[in-house]
């Protein structure tokens, strides 16, 4: 398909901003071989929306606003050049009280981001933008909500096949097998209703149980002859695939850190 240019005005800095917040910061997570930032990953939720288009128009052929849904992607992670990232792992692990804080700080970001860049965001309301990306109470909100998490597994299983074990945890949970992102990701047709009708017409979005504790032992790093074989876990050579297409190989085979 082709999509119209997405344009932001009056965001001068926010790349660079974005650039400098770098992914899966924690203690838990020492080495990242390929590490990203949030300006990558950004832009990497708007390709994994895109290819997937097609498959979503035809299950919500009136019901979707897929310039708002790619403009969503770009922008959806801009409060944390606030707040900062935190983890999955160390969000799930809050308490109800760290919760609320947290929760309470991104709302008192959303203001403070609308004053540093504009009020409008490729022709939207950039407040609707932050505010539904934050209590994700729309359909588009919900697949880019789902597209997030995906990169992020994609992001933990390129690390598993490259030989990282530190990433075994958000790639497979403590027992390296249906836990972190697969888990999830599983859970997006029980928590969003609006979804599934997607995920029954196209269950193979929904990534399956892997032994990524077994397979992390015996990661390589990445070639671009590896790249292009398969896996054998399918989510995974979807995710890597599409990256291909959209930005090229460099990024998924040029080590930053070293184990």
């Amino acid at each position: 398909m082709n999509f119209k240019p997405i344009i932001l005005e009056g965001f001068n800095g926010r790349e660079k901003s974005l650039e400098n917040i770098i992914r899966y910061k924690s203690k838990l997570f020492p080495v990242m071989i390929y590490r990203t930032n949030n300006l990558i990953h950004s832009r990497r939720v708007l390709y994994h929306l895109e290819k997937a288009i097609p498959d979503i128009l035809e299950v919500y052929s009136k019901n979707l606003d897929i310039d708002f849904s790619r403009t969503l992607c770009l922008v959806h992670d801009d409060i944390e050049i606030i707040t900062g990232d935190i983890v999955l792992h160390d969000k799930e692990n809050m308490n109800k009280q760290q919760t609320k804080q947290l929760s309470l700080e991104e709302k008192k970001a959303i203001p403070k981001i609308i004053k540093m860049y504009s009020k409008n965001a490729n022709g939207f309301d950039y407040q609707e933008l932050l505010n539904t990306a934050k209590y994700k109470d729309k359909l588009e909100a919900q697949f880019v909500s789902y597209f997030d998490k995906f990169d992020a597994a994609g992001e933990a299983w390129h690390e598993i096949f490259a030989g990282n074990y530190y990433f075994v945890l958000p790639a497979g949970g403590h027992n390296g097998r249906n836990g972190g992102y697969v888990r999830r990701l599983k859970e997006f047709p029980i928590k969003y209703p609006l979804m599934r009708d997607f995920f029954k017409r196209f269950p193979e979005y929904l990534p399956y149980q892997f032994n990524f504790k077994n397979k992390s032992k015996k990661g390589k790093p990445h070639t671009i002859d590896s790249l292009n074989n398969p896996s054998g876990y399918f989510p995974y050579d979807k995710w890597k695939k599409t990256i291909m297409e959209r930005e090229g190989t460099d990024l998924l085979i040029s080590p930053i850190e070293k184990l």
